[in-house]
């Protein structure tokens, strides 16, 4: 297996490749409109043989799609460490000591004694790295407090009292199977492991973790952490069915450069990227229309982790825009004002809430949604942030710093003061984004969510793994410059993450500082993109009415106006071309003016009826 260094490096060119193919597909995108008036041009496009496969001949734009797939299975490798250990034996105790065992004895653990009873299980079983973790994060409904390995050990009898006797066996070795047997848990990650905020699954994430957890027996534990892989395999041919080979292939090498999927790694985990699954495949199923379909797959995500709900944020800002502006339908049936699809779309997420939410609390009872909630909001709290977290509070805070490796007390302090006047700012900044976003089709708003998360919340850096919906909406057509620009800016953020973690090994502060003044970058260039399109349609355009008789200038009322917008599809703008209008299409217009009939002037036909009129007094 090659060593991390190695495929650092390797993801730092990946990354510049990815850049430069966004740029060649913009050019190929263009080359193509182009085409369409130009025989020879698309003669060139179409016939001529680039890259020969075998016995089969590629196109321009085939050989793109290929270099394409070949980045990405190149990336797959190399994420993999040019070996099959990390798919077929690896796995990352770490993290199972937290997701597996959490899950599979939840109705002992709760979200409050995990570490406790690891540490009494571990001493029964002898010792164990003693020197290296003689502390631990304790954790009540209130706070997170470092605490003694004494203080736990003294707790004995009141955490085997939430255990039957062959329960408790059953705990014991399962744990130190995975703590001892599987021999890849160092004492450094041990001591880490006992200091980490630790489980932070949902009830409802308990409920589709127990099964799995329950059928595989932790000597097997290894088929447990492939669900992640085959939920991702899933959502890249949903990915490839909505939206074709060129997104699909964009959005596989971001999976294989993207820094938030360094760990944890895919195929060493269980169920740590099913949200992220089930958000990207929501979006899919916006674009084809399954409006329904996509409402539920975002309630299931976000019953898993809470957050992916802030990604309807578009959508809502949407549907709140045409209840307001929709002057088509009166104020006695305002409910028409929105259109159907947002309804679906509601119906299926509150439908799939409200058919999971009593059998969870069926299995675990409500009291469980109650620290869960609990355990995240203490969880996010300024005074337990890590140098691992993200968000527009971390960017805001940095002042330049380059010798600090971890976030200190003194930038806690900070994102603690400017947390509620930051909060306020983002909901402003919030209302604005969902006015520009009037302007964008339903399935790009929704993928733009990762701009409402980034600056309401501070969270671990893994979780910007679903940066991914934005990928996918901007790899979708890259004939606009906001794609380009904005599919830039997210590979050039892996790009520098790599960097930074190959040059600047351990430099974790610096690292999550930049990360998050480039994604600010991003939401900035994002604005402004949508802002100037807002800006540009905010009126329907004025139409000129023949006036070559020196009639003044006619124009069709507002109202018409309105309603022929009102009847596009989503709320959706006719012009998404961001000011550039196609040549065929304007050509084609002229030759339609010239083929038209000669229009006449109203003086004109004025003229004519007055003649009538003489002809049948005389």
């Amino acid at each position: 297996m090659a060593n991390r260094n190695l495929t650092e490096q390797v993801k730092i060119g990946l990354a510049v490749g990815a850049i430069a193919l966004t740029f060649l597909a913009a050019i190929l995108d263009r080359m193509k409109a182009n085409s369409k008036k130009n025989e020879a041009a698309r003669a060139f496009l179409e016939n001529t043989a680039i890259m020969k496969i075998g016995k089969y001949s590629l196109n321009v734009y085939q050989s793109f799609v290929a270099a394409l797939l070949f980045a990405a299975v190149f990336g797959t490798v190399n994420y993999n460490r040019y070996d099959t250990d990390l798919i077929e034996n690896g796995y990352d105790e770490y993290d199972l000591l937290h997701y597996y065992i959490n899950a599979k004895y939840f109705d002992e653990l709760g979200y409050f004694r995990l570490l406790p009873s690891l540490l009494v299980a571990s001493n029964e079983a002898g010792p164990f790295c003693e020197r290296h973790a003689p502390v631990y994060l304790a954790q009540d409904e209130e706070d997170y407090r470092i605490r003694p390995v004494g203080y736990a050990l003294a707790q004995r009898e009141e955490i085997k009292s939430h255990f039957t006797p062959e329960r408790w066996a059953e705990f014991t070795h399962d744990a130190i199977f995975i703590q001892r047997e599987s021999k890849r848990l160092s004492c450094n990650l041990w001591r880490q492991l006992l200091q980490d905020h630790g489980f932070n699954g949902t009830p409802t994430w308990v409920l589709a973790a127990r099964p799995i957890t329950n059928i595989v027996p932790v000597e097997h534990i290894k088929y447990a952490t492939l669900v992640d892989l085959f939920l991702i395999i899933a959502m890249l041919g949903v990915v490839f069915w909505a939206f074709g080979a060129q997104t699909f292939a964009f959005a596989w090498i971001f999976i294989t450069v993207c820094y938030s999927f360094r760990w944890p790694t895919i195929t060493w985990v269980l169920l740590r990227y099913d949200w992220m699954t089930f958000m990207v495949m929501g979006v899919c199923l916006i674009k084809k229309e399954k409006h329904v379909a996509a409402g539920a797959f975002f309630a299931w995500a976000a019953l898993m982790r809470y957050f992916p709900a802030l990604w309807l944020f578009g959508i809502a800002a949407k549907g709140v825009q045409a209840l307001l502006t929709n002057k088509n339908v009166p104020w006695s049936k305002f409910w028409l004002r929105v259109p159907m699809a947002y309804y679906k779309m509601a119906a299926g997420f509150f439908g799939l809430i409200l058919f999971v939410l009593p059998i969870s609390f069926a299995a675990d009872g409500i009291d469980s949604h109650k620290q869960s909630l609990a355990n995240m909001t203490a969880h996010v709290e300024p005074h337990n942030l890590s140098s691992m977290r993200q968000g527009l509070a971390i960017a805001l805070t940095y002042r330049g710093e380059t010798d600090m490796t971890l976030i200190s007390a003194e930038k806690k302090l900070m994102v603690e003061e400017m947390e509620k006047p930051l909060r306020y700012v983002s909901i402003a900044l919030l209302i604005v984004l969902g006015l520009f976003l009037s302007r964008a089709k339903d399935w790009e708003a929704v993928g733009l969510g990762i701009i409402p998360y980034f600056f309401l919340t501070t969270s671990s850096y893994y979780y910007y793994s679903m940066r991914l919906t934005a990928i996918v909406i901007h790899a979708a057509d890259l004939s606009k410059k906001r794609n380009v620009v904005g599919l830039t800016i997210l590979f050039a953020i892996e790009l520098f993450c790599h960097a930074s973690e190959y040059l600047n090994n351990g430099n974790r502060y610096f690292l999550i500082s930049v990360m998050g003044l480039m994604m600010l970058g991003y939401a900035i260039a994002m604005y402004a993109f949508f802002g100037v399109k807002w800006w540009k349609e905010r009126k329907p355009p004025e139409k000129k009415l023949d006036s070559d008789a020196g009639d003044p200038p006619q124009t069709v009322p507002e109202a018409d106006a309105e309603a022929e917008t009102a009847q596009l599809p989503d709320g959706e703008s006719d012009d998404d071309s961001d000011g550039e209008i196609d040549e065929t299409t304007r050509a084609e217009v002229k030759e339609t003016e010239s083929e038209a009939p000669e229009k006449v002037s109203r003086p004109q036909r004025s003229a004519k009826k007055s003649k009538k009129k003489k002809r049948r007094k005389s």
